[in-house]
């Protein structure tokens, strides 16, 4: 598996992840689930936020129509 491809399945889990936990836990804030993302991950919270809204590098893959980008 290449380098491209590890880190493009570790973003696409660190959606999955995301959504997860936001369904589970609607009543947590936005902010506290990507620090609890970021804390599975061991990513910065930044980071987290950055892969799910598909920026810059982490644009891995064209948003998926279905899934809402986050506005933060």
């Amino acid at each position: 598996m290449t380098r491209k491809e590890r880190l493009t399945e570790r973003n696409n889990q660190v959606r999955k992840m995301f959504y997860e936990l936001h369904g589970k836990h609607k009543e947590w804030r936005v902010d506290a689930i990507i620090d609890k993302v970021g804390e599975k991950m061991f990513l910065a919270s930044r980071t987290v936020e950055a892969i799910l809204n598909y920026e810059g590098i982490y644009g891995d893959a064209p948003a998926p129509k279905s899934q809402l980008q986050l506005s933060l």
